[in-house]
């Protein structure tokens, strides 16, 4: 089991990626089975494994991604979904600014924020690379609702993105990964 736990700390550190003291959970030392890096560089749990706050952050902060802003949790958002943003980035080579996690105040669904499934990034300011990036290299989907809808696949991992004008305003990529 210890020669698997410095497998992966010794592939993260090969890809350049800092394993953090504490982002390994103890279910990775009981299971290093279940850990894998589908192809993003990061050592993480398997797909449906919810990460904390802490290591989430841990995890994004290797990759180059902003801090999510303002109240934005991602207290249980799956690896999955943080592998699927790292690989946006990398694959965009645009700054990427998470505005919506696992918070309250989404909608509910069984994929949804909440759930850890979704992100929603920021669209203006520096977000302009990534929207543009979305709308020239993805494929165009039936709208949902009056939200225009793009598809795309990075890293074996399934991305919904949805341009979510609120009526309210704060307009972002709702963002799905599957």
């Amino acid at each position: 089991m210890r020669n698997a736990i410095k497998s992966l700390m010794l592939g993260a550190a090969l890809a350049g990626v800092a394993v953090l003291p504490g982002a390994l959970p103890a279910s990775a030392q009981a299971n290093p089975v279940q850990w894998h890096s589908a192809g993003t560089g990061t050592s993480t749990p398997a797909g449906n494994a919810r990460l904390t706050n802490r290591q989430a952050l841990a995890q994004l902060a290797a990759a180059g991604i902003k801090h999510p802003v303002g109240r934005t949790s991602l207290e249980g958002v799956r690896a999955r979904t943080i592998q699927g943003v790292i690989a946006l980035k990398r694959a965009s080579r645009c700054t990427i600014t998470i505005t919506g996690g696992t918070e309250s105040g989404h909608s509910a669904g069984p994929r949804s924020h909440a759930n850890g499934y979704k992100l929603d990034l920021r669209t203006r300011d520096e977000g302009a690379c990534l929207t543009k990036w979305i709308k020239t290299t993805q494929h165009k989907g039936k709208s949902r609702g009056n939200d225009a809808r793009w598809y795309g696949t990075l890293d074996r991992i399934s991305l919904e993105y949805v341009y979510e004008t609120p009526k309210r305003g704060g307009v972002h990529w709702d963002v799905t990964f599957i």
